[in-house]
């Protein structure tokens, strides 16, 4: 019986629509949480949680262009990755992505170089209109489960 209930259910033509109504809005409802926990930090933060300096300049523009060239001065000890994420601090409801990367640092400077962020989308305000682009940089640690500083560096586009 409890099978012909389901199948009823989800059969049911009259129905068919607020079955996938609700299911999709329970699919977006999960993916916005989801989301929420990977940007907002599911990661410890380190005990001796540190702020670092970030820079970069604009190498070109559009959403396809690769990303600039970061540079990191004086990231903290037992860094292993970079997590770079762009935000248009004029509409920040457009994603701009960002990555992971490894980190190596030679002379206290740590270099994350033009185009090694796969999931990079550059900036590309509105014809006519200037925007303020953010850089925030996440130091994590080998296993990536602890985050020990971070940095960010703002510029507009275009400049």
């Amino acid at each position: 019986m409890k099978t012909y209930v389901y199948t009823l259910f989800f059969y049911n033509p009259n129905r068919i629509g607020a079955v996938m109504k609700k299911w999709s809005t329970h699919c977006i409802a999960l993916f916005f949480c989801a989301s929420i926990m990977l940007s907002l930090g599911c990661i410890k933060k380190a005990d001796n949680y540190q702020q670092f300096a970030v820079n970069f300049e604009w190498s070109g523009g559009g959403l396809s262009s690769p990303n600039p060239e970061i540079t990191i001065t004086n990231p903290p000890a037992g860094t292993g990755f970079f997590k770079v994420q762009m935000t248009d601090l004029d509409m920040t409801s457009f994603d701009h992505g960002g990555g992971t990367v490894p980190c190596t640092v030679k002379n206290g400077i740590a270099t994350i170089e033009q185009g090694s962020l796969k999931g990079y989308r550059g900036p590309e305000p509105p014809m006519t209109q200037r925007h303020q682009y953010m850089i925030k940089v996440f130091a994590l640690n080998m296993d990536q489960t602890l985050v020990l500083g971070e940095g960010k560096a703002v510029r507009s586009y275009p400049h």
